[in-house]
C-alpha cells in the first residue's frame, strides 16, 4: 500500500477518456493529469474534470480486453471450474483504482484552495465526488473494506500505514460523496450538445441507487451464509465498525427506489427513454451501435444519436478512440457472454410465463406453458419466447447472423434486413455435393453433438458488431455503465424489499414492465403469478428443476438476469442475495437430450451428413447424460454440463484476497478471512 500510493503520489500521469460525443472529445484532448494542470480559472477545473473520466470499459484498468466484465463463467454463462487458488502477490484492482482517487483529490484539494466563486466551479467538484464514490466502490466490491483515501497523500501520511476502514465505513463514504455530487451537477436536459457524456445529476442519482441497493442487499442476505466476511479488524478483515448515523437497511432501500424514481420520473418527461429503434431486436442492437465511418450499425441504420438509454457511459468513437480489443471475433467464436442452457431456459414465453408450469405444485401435475412448442424439433424451444433471448442466442438453428468478421463473409453492407437469407440443404436425405448450401456462408444445419461436448449452453452474439467497416480490434461501440434499464430494476427490487416481497402492479408498471414490453414479453402483475408454480425452476442447491411458486422477488431478480446479463452484474448479484457459494457450486445440467430432435433427427452438413444428431456410440458427451431417478425425473436425458468437483467457489470468495505485497509492505493490513 505505501509503495503503491507513494508511486501514485509521486507521478499520476493520466489521459482523457472518451466519455462524451465527438465534438467533446474532439475539444479536450489531455496528455496529462490533473497535477499537469494548474488551478487558477473554471477553465483549468474543467479540464481537470475531464481527466476523471477513469472507468473499465472495453478494457480494465489493466489496459487488457474486458471479457470478464461479460459474465463469463457464471451460473448464467455455463460454468467450467472456479475457486481454489490462493492470494496473489498484487492486483491492478487494488493498485490501480487508488492512482485515479488520487487525481481526484488533487481536484478536490484545489477547489478547497481557489478564491474564485465556487458556483463556476461546482460541476468539476461534483464530478470529483462522483469519480472518488466511483473508485471506492469499485474496491469495495472486490475487497470489502479497503482504506479510505479522501484527501491528497504525502509520504508520511498515516493512511500509508494505517488500517483497514470497514465496509459500512467505506459505504457511508460514498454515500457522502455521492449526496454531496448530486446538487453540483447539471441535470441530463441541461447539459449542451457539445458537452453530452459528461457526468449528470441523474447519473450520480442512479449510481447512488446501486450502492445503497448493494449495500442493504449485502447487509440482509449474506450474514445468513454462516460465514464471517467482516473479520475482527484486527487478526482477520476490516471488522465491522458503523459510523455514527449509518444508513439501516431499510433507510438504504427507502434512498435507493427514491432516487431511481426521480430518474424514471425525469425519463417520463423525454430526458431518458428505453431504445427501441429496432422493432423486437432491439434490445440486441442496443449494445452494438457503431455508427460512423460509414459503417452501417443495424438493419434500421439507427446510430448511436439515437440511443437515449444510457444514462453513464464510456464513449468511443471510429475516429477519435477506438476500443481496440478483438471483441467481434470474442464473440463470434463464443467466447464472449454466454447463455448457459439453465439460464436460457428461464426466459419467460410471451405471455409471461415460464416453459413449464404447475398449478398445483406438484411435478407430476407439470405441463408446458401453452405457447411452449417443446424440444420435438430443434426450433420449437425458440417460438414465441422473450427477445432478449431469441435476439442474443447464438445457436437458433432455423437462421444466421451477421458478423463484421471478413471470414464469415455474412457482414451488413445494406439496412432492410435483420438476418441474412438462410441456404437450407436442398435433400435431408442424399448427399449432394453440389448443392448451394454446402459452400454458402449463410448455410443453416441441424445441430450436432460432437467433439467432446457437453451440450451446456446456448451461445450469445450480444455485443457482435455487425458492420463491414469495423476491422479486428476498431468496434467502437459505446459501453454503457448505467443505462434506464437497470434504474428500472432497481427500483422494482428496492420496493420488493422494503415491502416484504411484495409490490403493486402500477410499480410494476413503471419500471421493469417497461423492459418486458420491448423485449415483447407480457407484463408483470400480481394476478400473473397467483397460484402459479414454476415447473422448470433450476435448483442450484441441489442441482436440480424442481416445481416453485412464482413469487414476485424470484421474478424480478429473474428480469435482472435476463435484462442485464453479459454486463457483468451477476457475480454481485449472486453475492449480495447470499447465493453465490450455491450456485456456483454442484454438479450443472445442460440442454436436454434424450427424447428430443437430437434422437429423431440425422446430420444434414457435409461432415456428418446421415448420421444421428446424437450418435453416442460414436461422439459421447464430455460428461455424459444425468439419467437421475429415472425417465419421470424432470431432469432425465439432460446432458451434464460439468461436474461438481470442477466448481470450488466457496463463502471466502465473496470478497477477494488483499495482495501479498500491500500486506508486506504496510502490516496493519489484515488479510480477508479464508485467505
Amino acid at each position: 500500500m505505501k509503495t503503491i500510493l507513494n508511486k501514485i503520489f509521486l507521478a499520476s500521469a493520466m489521459t482523457l477518456s472518451l466519455t462524451a460525443c465527438s465534438d467533446f472529445l474532439n475539444k479536450e484532448p489531455l496528455s496529462q493529469g490533473t497535477e499537469a494542470i494548474v488551478f487558477k480559472t473554471p477553465e483549468h477545473f474543467e479540464q481537470a474534470a475531464n481527466a476523471l473520466y477513469n472507468v473499465e470499459a472495453w478494457k480494465n484498468y489493466n489496459n487488457q480486453a474486458n471479457y470478464d466484465s461479460m459474465d463469463r463463467n457464471l451460473d448464467i454463462s455455463g460454468l467450467g471450474s472456479n475457486g481454489g487458488g490462493s492470494a496473489p502477490e498484487s492486483n491492478y484492482q487494488w493498485d490501480k483504482p487508488y492512482s485515479h482517487i488520487r487525481t481526484c483529490n488533487i481536484l478536490l484539494q484545489k477547489a478547497a484552495e481557489y478564491t474564485g466563486d465556487q458556483a463556476e466551479i461546482a460541476q468539476s467538484v461534483g464530478t470529483a465526488y462522483f469519480f472518488r464514490a466511483w473508485q471506492h466502490f469499485y474496491l469495495l466490491r472486490i475487497f470489502g473494506g479497503v482504506p479510505i483515501v479522501d484527501h491528497v497523500l504525502d509520504v508520511n501520511d498515516e493512511v500509508l500505514y494505517g488500517p483497514r476502514k470497514s465496509r459500512y465505513e467505506i459505504a457511508a463514504f460514498i454515500i457522502s460523496d455521492l449526496e454531496k455530487a448530486i446538487p453540483m451537477l447539471p441535470q441530463e436536459k441541461n447539459i449542451p450538445a457539445d458537452s453530452k457524456g459528461k457526468v449528470s445529476q441523474e447519473a450520480a442519482k442512479s449510481f447512488l441507487a446501486r450502492v445503497l441497493l448493494y449495500e442493504a442487499t449485502w447487509e440482509k442476505y449474506v450474514p445468513t451464509i454462516g460465514y464471517d466476511l467482516d473479520g475482527d479488524g484486527v487478526n482477520t478483515g476490516a471488522g465491522t465498525a458503523k459510523p455514527e448515523g449509518y444508513y439501516s437497511i431499510e433507510k438504504m432501500l427507502s434512498e435507493a427506489k427514491r432516487l431511481s424514481g426521480e430518474v424514471i420520473d425525469e425519463a417520463e418527461s423525454g430526458t431518458f427513454e428505453l431504445w427501441n429503434e429496432c422493432d423486437s431486436l432491439s434490445y440486441f442492437y442496443l449494445f452494438n451501435i457503431d455508427d460512423g465511418a460509414g459503417n452501417i450499425p443495424n438493419f434500421m441504420g439507427a446510430g448511436k444519436s439515437t440511443n437515449k438509454e444510457f444514462i453513464f457511459f464510456k464513449k468511443y468513437d471510429y475516429d477519435l478512440g477506438r476500443g481496440g480489443i478483438n471483441l467481434s471475433h470474442t464473440v463470434a467464436t463464443w467466447q464472449g457472454s454466454n447463455i448457459s442452457s439453465s439460464f436460457g431456459e428461464s426466459f419467460l414465453c410471451r405471455n409471461g410465463l415460464p416453459i413449464r408450469i404447475s398449478y398445483t405444485g406438484d411435478m407430476k401435475d407439470a405441463q408446458n406453458n401453452p405457447q411452449f412448442e417443446g424440444y420435438d424439433t430443434f426450433v420449437g424451444e425458440f417460438r414465441n419466447r422473450d427477445y432478449r433471448f431469441i435476439g442474443c442466442c447464438m445457436s437458433i438453428p432455423d437462421r444466421t447472423f451477421w458478423s463484421s468478421r471478413p471470414e464469415d463473409g455474412r457482414q451488413l453492407t445494406e439496412t432492410g434486413k435483420p438476418y441474412p437469407d438462410p441456404v437450407f440443404p436442398k435433400n435431408n436425405d442424399v448427399y449432394d455435393s453440389s448443392d448451394p448450401a454446402y459452400s454458402s456462408t449463410c448455410a443453416v444445419f441441424k445441430p450436432t453433438l460432437r467433439n467432446n461436448s457437453t451440450a451446456s449452453s446456448y451461445g450469445s452474439r450480444k455485443f457482435l458488431i455487425e458492420g463491414a467497416g469495423r476491422p479486428s480490434e476498431t468496434e467502437s461501440a459505446d459501453y454503457p455503465l448505467i443505462r434506464l434499464a437497470e434504474v428500472h430494476l432497481i427500483y422494482a427490487e428496492a420496493i420488493c424489499e422494503l415491502n416484504g416481497g411484495t409490490i403493486s402492479d402500477e410499480d410494476l408498471d413503471k419500471s421493469i414492465n417497461k423492459n418486458r414490453a420491448r423485449a415483447r414479453v407480457a407484463p408483470l402483475t400480481n394476478a400473473l403469478i397467483a397460484n402459479v408454480w414454476d415447473a422448470g425452476w433450476f435448483d442450484h442447491a441441489t442441482g436440480k428443476t424442481i416445481c416453485k411458486k412464482m413469487n414476485m422477488l424470484d421474478e424480478i431478480r429473474r428480469e435482472r438476469a435476463c435484462e442485464l446479463f453479459g454486463e457483468g452484474f451477476r457475480l454481485d448479484d449472486l453475492k449480495r442475495w447470499g447465493i453465490a457459494h450455491i450456485n456456483l457450486t454442484g454438479q450443472k445440467l445442460g440442454h436436454k437430450i434424450l427424447g428430443t430432435a437430437y434422437e429423431t433427427e440425422k446430420a444434414n452438413d457435409a461432415t456428418y451428413f446421415g448420421e444421428p444428431c446424437y450418435y453416442p456410440e460414436k461422439y459421447p458427451l464430455l460428461y455424459g447424460i444425468y439419467e437421475g431417478s429415472g425417465p419421470d425425473d424432470p431432469d432425465y436425458g439432460r446432458s451434464i454440463a460439468t461436474l461438481a468437483g470442477n466448481l470450488l467457489f466457496s463463502q471466502r470468495d465473496y470478497l477477494s484476497p488483499i495482495p501479498r505485497t500491500q500486506m508486506r509492505l504496510n502490516s496493519q493490513l489484515k488479510q480477508n478471512p479464508g485467505w
